[in-house]
Order: C-alpha cells, then structure tokens, then sequence
C-alpha cells in the first residue's frame, strides 16, 4: 500500500520527519522492506529540494528512481598543436526517472554560486545539447529566490 500525493499533503511536519527518518534508517532495521541508499546531498538547499519535491513522488511510486550526483562526460581528454585538453564533464545533482519513463535533469543552485561558477553556463549547454536534448530528458534548473 502506497501513499497517494493528497495522503502525503495532509500529513503535518512530524509525521512527514518521521516517514523520512524510516526511508534512511539503515537496512537491518527496516522490517519486511527493501533497502535503499540514503541519498548524499552537497547542501541543505539540495536536500530541501530533495524533500519538497523529490521523497513525497517517491513514496506515491510516481518516481521509480533517483540518482544523486550523477557525472557526464562531456567531452573527452585530448591534444591539440602540443596543447593538452583536459576532459570536460557535468555532474547533475538528481537525474529523476518517472513511472511514465520520462527522465528529468536537476540541477539545484543557489544563486550566489551560480554566479561564481562563471563556467557552469557552458557546461549546462554542453550537457543539454550532448546528452539531456538528443536523449529526450528533460532539465530543470532550480534557483530559489
């Protein structure tokens, strides 16, 4: 039996705790369900997206799965005129796949860092036009205000 999405909406803040603290107790102490990796984030603003709109689609079976992390190779190491090119690749926080097999790309920053990474503009497009366009995902790019 899975909860729906309107079943995880009507739940206060400590029942929604205590569904997470199940979801990431460790394997022995889950009776009669199977194990699952608790997720690694990279910052708080990471795992709140994570929690807000990744674990509830979860729980409903409306996301079959999650990768975290996740890196591309986006272009391979090389050499040009005696110059080495060193490999470029692109890690997406949470590469999502729906029950309806769509796959989602997304990357969660906050926007100070967005702008301090001044090269995280060319590798999204990279990303997006190498792998996420060609294989159909979709990308969403998450920038709270």
């Amino acid at each position: 039996m899975g909860l729906s999405g309107k079943d995880l909406a009507r739940l206060g803040p400590a029942a929604r705790r205590q569904i997470m603290q199940a979801l990431h107790e460790p394997a022995g102490k889950r009776a009669g369900r199977t194990a699952a990796a608790a997720p690694v984030f990279d910052s708080e603003l990471e795992r709140a997206y994570y929690e807000r709109f990744i674990f509830p689609f979860l729980m409903t079976g409306e996301i079959q799965k999650v990768e975290t992390h996740k890196e591309f190779l986006l272009l391979p190491a090389g050499e040009y005129c005696g110059v080495k090119l060193p490999a470029a690749h692109y890690t997406v926080d949470f590469l999502v796949t729906y029950k309806s097999g769509t796959v989602e790309a997304v990357e969660v920053k906050h926007r100070t860092i967005r702008k301090l990474q001044r090269d995280y503009i060319y590798r999204r497009r990279l990303f997006i036009d190498l792998i996420a366009r060609p294989q159909g995902w979709k990308f969403r790019e998450y920038i709270p205000e």
